[in-house]
C-alpha cells in the first residue's frame, strides 16, 4: 500500500493560491498534498486516520494537514461525510506581517506531536460554520476585493483552530523588532526547505539561491531555530518517514531514500537519534499501539 501523493491543485499556479470545495464522501484512500489542507465537517460521523493516528469526525471536527502527513477517511457504514475543504500553498501565509503574530510557528512550527485535528462544540462550532460559510459564499462569488476577504475569512479559520488547540500567540510576547526582521528574512528560505526537503539540499546550494553567506545563514538558524540547518532539514524528513512506516508497507530501504537520504545508513543513524528507536522497531511499535 503506496499513499498517492497529490501535487496540484486547482488555483495553484494564480496570484491567489487558494481552491475550496464543498464535498461529500464515503471513503478516501491513504494521500498526501504538497500543499496545506483545511478542512471542516458539516454533517456525518466517520473516522480519519492522520499518520497512522485514528479519530472520530463529526460535525464540527476541523482539520489542518501539512504536506508531511498522510491521511484517509471514511464515513461510518451507511453514512456519509460533507465537508468544506480549502487547498492552498505556504506562502499564502507565511508572507504577510501576521506571520510574526503567530502564523509562523502554527503553519512551520508543528510537529508529529501536536494534534493536527480539533472538535468544535457549542458556540466554538457555530462561529466556525459561521465562518466557513461566508468563506465559501465568498469563495463562489465575483465581488470586488474577493481574495482580502478571503484572506481574512481563511486566517479567522485558522485563529478559530489554533485557540481551540491551545496554541500560543505570539501576540502576547514582547515585540523585538530586530528579532522580527531577522526571522522575517528567513521566512522565504524555510519556506522553501518546506516545499523542497525531499530534494538534495545543502546550506551552500541555499545561500547561493537567497544571497546569504553560509556562515551568516547558520548564524542566523541557530538564533531563531535552536539548530542548525542539517538538523532542521533532517527533522523534516524524518517527520516524512515516520508518515510512511506507520501508513505503508513500503520497504525501509525504500523509505529512506523516499523521505530525501541519500544512503541507508545515514537514514537509520539520523532515526536513531532523533526518536530514539530504529525505523523497524518505530514501525512495529506503532502498529501494535
Amino acid at each position: 500500500m503506496y499513499p498517492q501523493y497529490l501535487f496540484e491543485y486547482p488555483n495553484m499556479d494564480t496570484d491567489f493560491p487558494f481552491y475550496m470545495k464543498q464535498k461529500r464522501y464515503t471513503s478516501v484512500p491513504p494521500h498526501r498534498h504538497d500543499f496545506i489542507e483545511l478542512s471542516f465537517v458539516l454533517e456525518g460521523t466517520g473516522s480519519e486516520f492522520i499518520n497512522g493516528a485514528e479519530h472520530v469526525m463529526l460535525p464540527g471536527t476541523l482539520v489542518l494537514l501539512l504536506p508531511y502527513q498522510i491521511h484517509q477517511y471514511r464515513a461510518q457504514t451507511g453514512d456519509s461525510l460533507l465537508m468544506y475543504i480549502c487547498n492552498f500553498n505556504m506562502e499564502l501565509l507565511t508572507e504577510g506581517a501576521e506571520s510574526g503574530w503567530g502564523l509562523r510557528d502554527l503553519i512551520l512550527g508543528r510537529d508529529n506531536q501536536q494534534a493536527a485535528y480539533v472538535q468544535l462544540e457549542g458556540d466554538d462550532y457555530a462561529e466556525g460554520k459561521r465562518i466557513w460559510d461566508n468563506l465559501y459564499r465568498e469563495y463562489g462569488g465575483s465581488l470586488p476585493w474577493k481574495p482580502i476577504l478571503l484572506k481574512a475569512l481563511l486566517l479567522e479559520a485558522l485563529t478559530l483552530f489554533a485557540r481551540a488547540s491551545g496554541i500560543a500567540s505570539k501576540q502576547s510576547r514582547p515585540h523585538d523588532g530586530k528579532a522580527y526582521k531577522k526571522t522575517k528574512s528567513l521566512w522565504p528560505l524555510v519556506q522553501y526547505v518546506h516545499n523542497h526537503y525531499l530534494d538534495p539540499l545543502t546550506l551552500t546550494m541555499l545561500s547561493e539561491r537567497f544571497q546569504i553567506h553560509p556562515a551568516h545563514l547558520s548564524k542566523l538558524f541557530g538564533e531563531q531555530y535552536g539548530i542548525h540547518f542539517v538538523d532542521f532539514l533532517h527533522e523534516l524528513r524524518i517527520r516524512h518517514a515516520c508518515s510512511l512506516l506507520i501508513t505503508s508497507d513500503m520497504p525501509i530501504t525504500q523509505v529512506a531514500f523516499e523521505s530525501g537520504f541519500s544512503s541507508y545508513p545515514t537514514f537509520s543513524r539520523v532515526f536513531l537519534r532523533i526518536k530514539g528507536i530504529t525505523p523497524r522497531e518505530y514501525r512495529e511499535q506503532r502498529r501494535k499501539a
